[in-house]
């Protein structure tokens, strides 16, 4: 249940007045990233079926992370690069398998979308099919 917690809170935070039904789609520039120690066909028809969400709503996909490492310390060199694309570059939505696979740790979570929330992000999660949309990109899209 401590998932479902950190998402319910998470979510509240990240966008109060997010409805499923007045979600933006997303649309621009977008990075895929996964955690995932699969083999490599399991991990490619992953990103076959993100890329086939993207390309529906008209996201270029410009880069794909994929994690391999056992840990889910928010301290890893694949979410610095994560963060690279994020604070230095044009790219708007991010594409994650779960967006727990960013870390597990609450406090670590709750800063990771403050800080996505600040740049812009659009954060997709594939599992739970729920994207987290800022404040400011709802502001402009009236």
């Amino acid at each position: 249940m401590k998932n479902k917690s950190i998402n319910q809170n998470t979510n509240q935070n990240y966008n109060q007045n997010m409805k499923n039904e007045e979600l933006q789609e997303p649309t621009g520039e977008g990075v895929i990233f996964i955690k995932s120690r699969k083999s490599d066909d399991k991990i490619h028809n992953m990103v076959s079926n993100i890329r086939t969400h993207a390309e529906e709503k008209d996201v270029e996909i410009v880069d794909i992370i994929v994690d391999e490492s056992s840990g889910l310390d928010v301290d890893r060199s694949e979410v610095d690069r994560l963060w690279d694309w994020i604070e230095n570059s044009p790219v708007g939505i991010i594409y994650l398998k779960s967006i727990f696979d960013i870390t597990s740790d609450e406090d670590d979570l709750e800063k990771f979308f403050a800080r996505a929330e600040y740049y812009g992000m659009i954060l997709v999660d594939m599992e739970a099919h729920v994207a987290f949309v800022p404040d400011t990109v709802e502001e402009n899209a009236e």
